[in-house]
């Protein structure tokens, strides 16, 4: 028999703390994984049947069994306690969507939606028999695992539908009880502690920021351009979130990969074919932006710096050279680019940069947060650092399945926020790669064109990646 699984009090940390602080009701602070399993020829699920796989696969991880507590007026991080009350039926929903566009409506709603943190902090949608999924087989379940931000990444997701969706049985989970004497001295100690700790790491962070300067004028490192031109999906949010699919054959993304002289990445090829994607979308509305446009790349600091957290990304920002026409001069300058910010972001010296918001206290925390929420971005003609989120999320590697039914296809959906109203979620398995891309109607009215131009500007690069390969870089 496995091992009990223990679920205690736990403190936030400060970079996980800031998931929650930072979420209001335009900025939802939302994980959501998308599994499709191959329902052919199999009955149809039932409510008690979805249940009782959920019962058997909390144990797995100890977000299921346990919510989140903050402290009077945010004097201290917030805790996840154990919570003795869960009901797994309120987390847990069964549907039967006739169609994809019903299903994919329903999964926009579940990202967008904002969750009850004084509940355990997940969800997981059943949905039952669609038909007409994009590249799937007859009838689909679609199965919609959610949790909070503040939980864990999109890395972290990985490691945990491997227990959910594997061969592995989970252990029983033993609850401690809850010490709310402990959590109060916890608390009056972060108060006498944390200005102390704070001003330290403002010492530290000061003599970084001056390494740092050191390094820039040197050369040795590269800061990203601080505005970017603003584009129709650097708005204020004011339509419903929607929800779209793109899946590219993956013998056809490693063909590209092949063909180029010199090694480029499955990254590098997904940055170049949206960027071309969205340069030609907007060039179609008359509105080519006067400049480059700018994405936010998730990067997983795992195995390169020691953060106490649960959330191991940190943001690169890799400019897309949409004023680039020539699919693979883009293709060069990226992968440039991209490297350049990979550099950067695993500098020590940047590092230590960027440590200071772990020594932040609760309420300075909680005040940035506030200020980022009042920004509006209707009337602004740039935008901060970057224009739109691609994330890319390693692959999938193991079998899965839901009950009997064997998971084909893994992909994730983005919520948007205020000045990021594109956002694309890369995932790859087996034999394809899919483009998850999450707007609205009012940014973009017709999705699926938008489709058809990242498979046109995907092959447009591999095309001429065959035809020519990439010309050597020029020395700088």
């Amino acid at each position: 028999m496995s091992a009990d699984l223990r679920v205690g009090t736990q403190r936030l940390s400060p970079r996980d703390a800031v998931f929650v602080y930072d979420e209001t009701d335009r900025h939802v602070s939302n994980v959501v994984a998308v599994y499709f399993a191959d329902a052919s020829g199999r009955s149809a699920l039932t409510t008690d049947q979805a249940l009782a796989w959920a019962r058997t696969s909390i144990g797995h991880a100890a977000l299921f069994s346990r919510h989140l507590r903050r402290v009077p007026m945010d004097l201290d991080l917030p805790y996840w306690v154990p919570d003795p009350t869960l009901s797994v039926r309120e987390h847990i929903t069964l549907t039967r969507p006739a169609t994809w566009d019903d299903a994919r409506a329903r999964i926009a709603e579940i990202t967008s939606a904002r969750m009850d943190l004084t509940r355990p902090p997940w969800e997981i949608h059943v949905m039952d028999g669609v038909e007409g999924v994009p590249a799937m087989p007859g009838a689909t379940t679609i199965v919609v695992l959610k949790f909070h931000h503040s939980v864990g990444d999109g890395v972290a997701t990985r490691e945990l539908e491997q227990q959910l969706f594997g061969t592995k049985s989970a252990p029983s989970v033993q609850l401690d009880r809850a010490r709310p004497i402990a959590a109060a001295v916890r608390t009056v100690g972060a108060l006498t502690c944390a200005p102390v700790r704070f001003v330290a790491g403002l010492r530290r962070s000061r003599v970084a920021q001056d390494e740092l300067q050191a390094l820039l004028d040197a050369g040795s490192v590269k800061e990203p351009v601080p505005l970017r031109p603003a584009t129709r999906f650097n708005r204020d949010i004011h339509s419903e979130l929607t929800f779209h699919l793109l899946p590219i054959p993956m013998k056809e993304v490693l063909a590209a990969k092949a063909a180029a002289p010199q090694r480029v990445t499955v990254n590098d090829l997904m940055l170049t074919t949206i960027a071309g994607a969205l340069a030609t979308y907007l060039a179609e509305h008359d509105e080519t932006p006067d400049g480059s446009l700018a994405a936010m790349v998730p990067m997983s600091m795992r195995g390169v710096a020691e953060w106490d957290s649960a959330n191991q990304l940190t943001q690169m920002i890799v400019d897309l050279h949409t004023d680039i026409a020539d699919p693979i001069a883009r293709l060069r300058a990226i992968k440039d680019s991209a490297g350049a910010a990979k550099k950067r972001t695993r500098h020590p010296v940047v590092q230590r940069t960027d440590r200071l918001v772990e020594t932040a206290p609760a309420l300075l925390l909680r005040a940035a947060g506030w200020a980022r929420a009042q920004r509006r971005f209707d009337d602004s003609p740039t935008v901060p650092l970057c224009n739109t989120t691609i994330s890319n999320i390693p692959p999938v590697t193991d079998t899965l399945t839901f009950r009997d039914r064997p998971i084909t296809r893994v992909v994730g959906s983005l919520p948007i926020l205020d000045g990021d109203g594109l956002r694309h979620l890369i995932t790859s398995q087996g034999d394809e790669i899919v483009i998850a891309v999450t707007t609205n109607a009012a940014m973009m009215p017709d999705p699926q064109h938008y489709g058809d131009l990242l498979l046109a500007s995907f092959r447009e690069l591999a095309a001429a990646l065959l035809a020519f390969g990439i010309p050597a870089p020029t020395s700088t």
